[in-house]
């Protein structure tokens, strides 16, 4: 007896020490995952440089869409860049496509069923007749919230608006992209406008150079 106790004492112990042990490194997380656990805002940032663009260089700066999207983008861009010293002519030897898209996330309404009923010709949900017992006399999901159910809805969605802005620069000479960056986010939290504003100009500060993704927050 006094065995079976020591032993039980000592899995204990054991048990004690592996509780009090701090868990094992892990990788760190980026900075846009640790915005999002966090639950801010970000953006995501990364271009890459296939030539250099010369300072001052002059860029026609246009894009392929007449949205209002991408009109703004396209003025947002010529002003930052008009800030960093380049030129924005129509003749100028490099060409500055902008593309911008906006989508709008779904609501979560729209995974909730509506409970469906039978019609009056007699089938098995309305005709109690033809019903057998135990039968509901409704179609419906009460209970599986995996596509959304009337006592437990799907889980809330947690995307938002996806913005993206691809800025692509390419020589008018030979036709080769010289430089391309893109920027998005998938938020809720900030604005369209705002969003744009911050969006861009963190991208274009790195106007010409490669970047690997990087986190913008967003206020």
């Amino acid at each position: 007896m006094s065995m079976q106790f020591t032993r039980t004492l000592l899995a204990c112990s054991a048990f004690a020490l592996l509780l009090g042990q701090p868990a094992l490194a892990q990788d760190a997380p980026t900075d846009w995952e640790q915005a999002s656990l966090e639950g801010n805002a970000v953006a995501v940032a990364s271009a890459t440089s296939y030539t250099p663009i010369p300072a001052g260089a002059a860029l026609d700066v246009s894009s392929a869409d007449s949205s209002e999207l991408a009109n703004d983008v396209v003025e947002l861009t010529s002003g930052t860049l008009k800030q960093s010293g380049y030129t924005i002519s129509r003749d100028a030897p490099y060409a500055l496509d902008v593309t911008a898209v906006l989508v709008r996330g779904v609501g979560q309404e729209q995974n909730v069923p509506r409970a469906n009923q039978g019609t009056t010709r007699g089938d098995g949900y309305t005709n109690p007749e033809n019903t057998a017992p135990g039968d509901s006399l409704t179609q419906g999901n009460f209970f599986d919230n995996t596509r959304g159910a009337f006592l437990s809805p799907a889980e809330p969605q947690r995307g938002g608006h996806l913005l993206r802005v691809t800025l692509s620069v390419y020589d008018r000479k030979n036709g080769l992209y010289v430089w391309r960056g893109q920027v998005e986010r998938d938020s809720l939290e900030v604005a369209v406008d705002s969003s744009m504003q911050q969006m861009v100009p963190a991208l274009l500060a790195h106007f010409g150079e490669s970047l690997p993704p990087v986190a913008v927050p967003l206020k």
